[in-house]
């Protein structure tokens, strides 16, 4: 290069390199020129910028605290601490604090006068030298500030201390204040301070013969255990070692100064065993059974009972040991059982918390045995509200010798019987009872007895004799109401009284009043039974009142009254209602019961007539009843003859009216008509016929058709067929048949029609002819003749044969047989030729 510098780049931080130079021309290179030490990479140094940011905080009458900022730029070489200067006020020359220097960005500077002002200023150090001073800070008085107590627990106390016994109590606080504050600690608002371990006096204590020696532990005060550090400023804490339960309580840290003072409290609880239970005592002592009840302990430990544990032992044996008793106990009460009459116990009882178990609060000895006897008879009961079963037994409350009556046993007997019989099952709380199941008419009398946790008592002296039987008082009122009237006398009904006094009614009186006449007049001269009456001697047009009384063996009871009531005779015209059951029509079968229930009212009372349309009612077997409104016509074994629309009209002098409903009667088909054969031979019938008559109210769905030998008395092989004729095949040739033929509707199947007997065989006809008659001999006056029978004898044995003859010249044949006589033979003599 054609330069006399050159720039090296590409170097190594920090490492130590050698240089050298030559020069070259055309010839060549000259020697090198080498520097002599070498050269360390890196950057040049030089002093650092001031410091900045100078500050001054907490000032008091001797120190005060310097805060600043490092320089901007470091001079190239890293700061090794700065140097602190002050100013007093009306001196010139500044002095420097720190004898060596603050590597760290905060001093405090102590040593000033109380009362003088200062400034303050900062330098920087490096390698390179000492920076120029930083920003000067304003006149500072040193004088104390004025700032009240503040004191406060180290966050894990917040919310209290707890330790077990043995841990060690530490409280710690952190304090401020200016001037700095005077510490107190208290415990439970009493001031604690440290004390000195004191020497103890071992005093001796004299034991009762047979007690347990129980020797307390050794313990040191709390101020002997405890100890405070205060000498770090702004902390105080608090120890306390060896930590037991009476040691809990709360701890409070006091701080003041003039301007003020503060606390900051902290409940300390030392968690140990609980102590006994107290106040232990014993109910409800039984022969076999105590309560024991005990109240919690005085100290719970520090934590919640979680149990009690209760055990019993045998005082009467010295080496009985202790019993479990239960181990589980939530409360403090427990029904201890299955002791032993007469025997003493002693009971403990032991409290547990989550530390353990504590120590245990003894009994006084107790015996099991019962406090008390059974309770004294009660008085003589008295029977009341004596009825046909039952008496209410009444009795009091008779002294219960030491122990709460539970109940009362009851027992009756009948005044004949030896037998006392229990009235309840279980006991009855109540100084009364209820017997009830007694036999109506027997005498009875009753007696009770009271019952404690000792048991039943004696019985009480019997009451006096009572009679199950009702108690008779006069009946209720009747309830009557008017039934009718007419122009001469009044119909009057009533319901029985609802409350009969006791006893049956014997019967009833009637009472009548003319409306505007004080006094009452008796209708019935006895009582009657009946509940109607009918009330007569009125005028037509004149207005009563009416009243019934019922009777009793006690007597006439009060009446019952109707409202006033005109005598007069109603007009109303008729009216006929079909029973609901009938209006839409009547479909029965045959053999069943007509029954038309119809409803017919009206004043005067109507006229009834019953008729059927299209035919005339069937006298003799049609029965009529009309009983006051109920009009009813009854048809006993209904024929099909009986079908039709039966009417029923009611008619008095207000007018008429009619109402009337289908009837209809089903029944099998009738007989079928014109049943013949229409075709026989020796193997077949054929039968024809003709559908019934009558349906049966029903369309004809077949026929039945029945066959059987003449001779024999079992009809068979029935054949179902739709038509009006059968086909009747497997004859046998020459026997005799019966048939008969029934019609079905879905009813079932009509009366049979029989044809027979029929002769199985071929249909007769007139034989053929027989052949030429040849005369076998003849005289001057009989000829002799024989022929043969015909080829086809017409499906019927030949009876016999027809002979006739013809004169010479005549053209008639006359019949040569005598009569109706038949020649039997093929052959046959003429005489008297």
């Amino acid at each position: 290069e054609n330069k006399l510098s050159w720039q090296v780049k590409d170097l190594i931080p920090n490492s130590e390199y050698y240089f050298r130079v030559k020069a070259v021309n055309k010839i060549g290179g000259g020697e090198y020129l080498e520097l002599r030490n070498p050269i360390i990479a890196e950057d040049p140094k030089q002093p650092p910028d001031p410091p900045v940011d100078l500050e001054v905080h907490n000032p008091t009458s001797k120190s005060v605290t310097l805060t600043w900022k490092p320089p901007l730029f470091d001079g190239g070489s890293k700061i090794m601490g700065y140097i602190i200067e002050k100013l007093a006020k009306g001196k010139e020359r500044w002095e420097r604090c720190n004898d060596y220097l603050v590597p760290l960005l905060t001093y405090p500077v102590k040593g000033l006068e109380e009362g003088k002002e200062y400034q303050f200023r900062v330098r920087a150090e490096n390698a390179a030298g000492i920076s120029e001073p930083s920003r000067i800070t304003p006149f500072v008085k040193a004088v104390d500030p004025i700032e009240a107590p503040k004191v406060f627990l180290a966050a894990n106390l917040q919310s209290g201390l707890e330790v077990k016994r043995g841990d060690e109590i530490i409280l710690e606080a952190h304090i401020s204040g200016s001037p700095y504050p005077s510490i107190t600690w208290l415990r439970n608002d009493e001031v604690v301070k440290p004390e000195e371990i004191k020497k103890r006096v071992t005093t001796y204590t004299r034991k009762k013969k047979g007690e347990a020696e129980e020797e307390e532990p050794f313990q040191l005060s709390l101020p002997e255990r405890m100890s405070i550090d205060n000498h770090k400023e702004g902390e105080s804490i608090l120890s306390i070692r060896d930590s037991i339960r009476p040691d809990h309580g709360t701890f409070t840290i006091k701080v003041e100064n003039d301007h003020g003072v503060a606390k900051a409290s902290c409940e300390v609880n030392v968690l140990d065993k609980p102590g006994p239970p107290v106040n232990f005592v014993f109910e409800d002592v039984r022969k076999n059974s105590v309560i024991c009840k005990w109240e919690p302990p005085l100290d719970d430990g520090g934590s919640e009972i979680l149990n009690y544990v209760l055990e019993k032992k045998d005082n009467t044996k010295a080496e009985m040991g202790w019993v479990t008793v239960s181990s589980t106990l939530r409360h403090c009460k427990f029904h201890v059982t299955k002791l032993i009459e007469g025997k003493e116990y002693l009971f403990r009882v032991f409290a547990e918390n989550r530390v353990g178990s504590g120590p245990p609060c003894v009994s006084k000895p107790m015996t099991a045995k019962d406090p008390f006897s059974p309770p004294d008879p009660p008085n003589k009961p008295d029977v009341e509200d004596v009825t046909s079963n039952s008496m209410v037994v009444k009795w009091n409350e008779p002294k219960d010798n030491g122990s709460p009556i539970i109940g009362y046993w009851i027992e009756k007997r009948e005044i004949n019987s030896t037998h006392w019989a229990r009235v309840n099952r279980s006991l009855v709380n109540a100084l009364e009872i209820k017997v009830e199941g007694l036999l109506e008419g027997l005498t009875y009398i009753f007696r009770v007895c009271a019952e404690n946790a000792a048991g039943p008592g004696k019985f009480s002296p019997p009451s006096d004799p009572k009679t199950a039987q009702d108690p008779i008082m006069p009946p209720g009122p009747p309830i009557p109401r008017i039934a009718d009237t007419s122009s001469t006398s009044i119909e009057l009904e009533w319901e029985p009284p609802v409350y009969n006094g006791g006893g049956d009614i014997t019967g009833y009186h009637v009472y009548k009043q003319l409306m505007g006449v004080k006094e009452w007049s008796r209708c019935t001269e006895k009582p009657i039974k009946v509940r109607q009456y009918t009330v007569k001697e009125v005028r037509e047009g004149a207005d009563y009142k009416l009243r019934v009384t019922a009777l009793n063996a006690a007597g006439e009871g009060p009446p019952g009254e109707t409202e006033p009531v005109t005598v007069a005779e109603p007009q109303e015209p008729p009216t006929v209602e079909l029973d609901v059951s009938v209006k839409a029509g009547i479909q029965i079968m045959a053999g069943q019961t007509i029954k038309i229930p119809a409803t017919v009212t009206g004043r005067p009372t109507p006229t009834i007539v019953w008729a059927v349309e299209e035919g005339e009612l069937d006298k003799d077997r049609v029965v009529i009843e009309n009983i006051g409104t109920k009009s009813e016509l009854t048809i006993k074994n209904a024929l099909r003859k009986d079908h039709g629309r039966y009417v029923i009209t009611a008619t008095n002098s207000s007018g008429s009216k009619s109402a009337g409903t289908r009837v209809e009667v089903f029944d099998v088909p009738g007989p079928v008509l014109d049943l013949k054969p229409v075709v026989t031979n020796r193997k077949m019938c054929l039968l024809n016929w003709s559908d019934p008559e009558d349906d049966g109210g029903s369309d004809i769905i077949g026929f039945i058709v029945e066959r059987k030998d003449a001779k024999m008395h079992t009809w068979r092989l029935a054949v179902d067929t739709e038509r009006s004729k059968c086909d009747i095949t497997g004859l046998v040739e020459g026997q005799e048949y019966k048939f008969r033929v029934s019609a079905k509707n879905k009813f079932g199947t009509g009366p049979p029609v029989e044809i027979g007997p029929i002769l199985a065989v071929d249909p007769l006809v007139v034989p053929g002819p027989p052949s030429c008659p040849e005369v076998k001999d003849k005289t001057k006056s009989s000829v002799a003749l024989a022929w043969k029978p015909p080829q086809k004898d017409g499906g019927s044995p030949i009876k016999g044969y027809i002979v006739e003859m013809q004169d010479e010249g005549s053209t008639d044949w006359k019949k040569v047989n005598e009569g109706d006589k038949l020649f039997p033979t093929c052959e046959c003599v003429i005489p008297n030729l």
